[in-house]
């Protein structure tokens, strides 16, 4: 099967349900944010496995961070909120967890430590940018519910682990 359909060659695309959306439309324009959010934390995935010699700590966080988003996408694309939603629970725990174990700061953080923190501190922007867009973008109430708490949480997590790879 090939990836080439053409079916978007007229500015519009397909979601969930065979609606079609303008390219330009509020719901794709979050989507296209939070794939590019993914595809950066792939990126700062791989530079985190090769600072540190194939360490999956902050690697499996990351990965469960992308399988997060793509569900997300999923629900933003027309899926039904799953009962559980998107659990910002979660990551507030890992929060709490590496706030335990980094040292207080007080000061801004200057992204470029090395690569990984870099990469770390560009996912975390393009995240509030999505953030944004999510809030701009007018969601009914339960996606709100379901979304927009989890991305919030999500940025601060980011923040820490771009905090914790500048050693």
């Amino acid at each position: 099967m090939s990836v080439v359909t053409k079916t978007g060659d007229d500015g519009y695309t397909d979601i969930i349900g065979g609606e079609r959306l303008r390219k330009d439309h509020p719901a794709i324009e979050c989507m296209g944010t939070i794939d590019e959010l993914t595809a950066f934390l792939g990126d700062a995935k791989a530079a985190l496995r090769i600072r540190d010699n194939g360490s999956e700590d902050s690697a499996d966080i990351i990965t469960g961070i992308q399988k997060d988003l793509f569900l997300l996408m999923g629900i933003l694309a027309g899926m039904p909120v799953p009962e559980k939603g998107i659990c910002e629970d979660h990551i507030a725990g890992l929060i709490e967890e590496l706030e335990s174990k980094l040292p207080p700061s007080n000061s801004f953080a200057i992204p470029g430590a090395n690569p990984a923190s870099a990469k770390l501190h560009i996912a975390r922007t393009v995240c509030r940018r999505a953030e944004r867009q999510l809030i701009g973008f007018g969601l009914d109430e339960k996606i709100r519910a379901a979304i927009v708490p989890y991305i919030n949480r999500l940025s601060d997590l980011l923040f820490l682990l771009a905090q914790d790879t500048q050693d």
